[in-house]
């Protein structure tokens, strides 16, 4: 695929046509939030933390689900963007068990030390996770399953199907009680 010319916060950039926006851009040192996208998925855009401005478009996208294209000019980073980004993971967050004993990489962690959520009194939204029961599945002699830790992304579930071509992993409920169950439950 061929190079082209974008620019993000006003720095040209060279970028693979037709390749993933947020892709590219991390791969240009801008670091743009994000805890649905993987480059070995197609993009969902479920979590909507690395929206940006694209010029000639209304609104903020998302910019996992953009392919790069000669010329565009893209806001990444700016007041409104930043507020937005913290306002929705505040969100998320307040449905999460944000426990964290420090002996894996946690992606949701990261993030929450950026905006300064890691304090339970700096976040808007109230915990509503005390009001959802959810059990700990550790069956399995090489995963253990915390629902009450999962943002709903749909990594899991796009991995296994669209890497290990399984299809054997999907959700079951709807908004906050929902969680991922293997085959039929």
């Amino acid at each position: 695929m061929a190079k082209v010319k974008i620019y993000i916060d006003g720095k040209e950039v060279l970028a693979t046509e037709g390749a993933n926006l947020l892709h590219q851009a991390r791969l240009n040192g801008f670091n743009i939030p994000g805890l649905c996208y993987h480059h070995k998925l197609t993009p969902t855009g479920a979590c909507r933390l690395c929206l940006v401005k694209v010029e000639g478009q209304r609104g903020m996208v998302a910019s996992c689900t953009l392919a790069v294209k000669e010329g565009m000019n893209i806001v990444a980073f700016d007041q409104e963007l930043e507020e937005t980004r913290r306002f929705l993971l505040d969100y998320l967050v307040s449905e999460q068990n944000t426990h964290y004993d420090g002996t894996y990489p946690d992606e949701l962690r990261e993030l929450m030390l950026r905006y300064g959520l890691d304090k339970p009194e700096n976040r808007f939204f109230k915990p509503v996770k005390a009001h959802v029961e959810f059990r700990v599945d550790s069956s399995s002699p090489v995963l253990t399953y915390d629902p009450s830790k999962c943002i709903k992304c749909f990594r899991c579930i796009k991995a296994c199907d669209e890497v290990q071509g399984k299809n054997v992993l999907s959700f079951y409920e709807r908004g906050l009680n929902s969680f991922i169950v293997a085959g039929t439950g």
